[in-house]
């Protein structure tokens, strides 16, 4: 499989490979290029996780390996059916509900997430109530499902 750009992944790359990292060398276009993993390495990665919703519903996604609880530092993300990619970290832009697709309105809150130990990385797990972001105080806010 060959390199690509972080937004190129698709729920049947992540079936085929668990675990990308970020190169980060001058082998790479930029910083959002992506490579399979097949040992652990000293690099930034990103690992398949399961997401679960309130209704029980299941969803394939990744989160970025960190032993740091902080969803600035993870950034959990999942695929919606139609391949759509829902990132729930919007880093210093608020996310807009009204912008989301019909499917991920159907996300029912509380999301659970757990990451697979691949490559004999510890799992992660993480528990969101909505889209995250940097307020005006740099502070982390959440949008909630209420505040759609």
């Amino acid at each position: 499989m060959r390199d690509k750009q972080i937004w190129e992944l698709t729920a049947s790359d992540l079936h085929d490979v668990g675990v990308w990292c970020f190169p980060m060398d001058e082998s790479v276009e930029d910083e959002c290029t992506v490579r399979p993993c097949v040992e652990e390495v000293d690099l930034a990665m990103i690992v398949r996780a399961e997401f679960c919703d309130a209704d029980g519903t299941h969803y394939l996604g990744y989160v970025h390996w960190s032993l740091v609880e902080h969803i600035g530092h993870r950034q959990p993300t999942l695929f919606l059916n139609d391949g759509t990619a829902i990132s729930f970290w919007g880093g210093i832009v608020k996310p807009c509900w009204d912008e989301a697709s019909d499917e991920a309105k159907r996300i029912s809150f509380p999301i659970t997430f757990k990451s697979e130990p691949l490559l004999g990385l510890t799992p992660m797990v993480g528990f969101l109530e909505g889209m995250y972001y940097l307020d005006s105080n740099d502070q982390i806010s959440c949008l909630s499902i209420g505040g759609r």
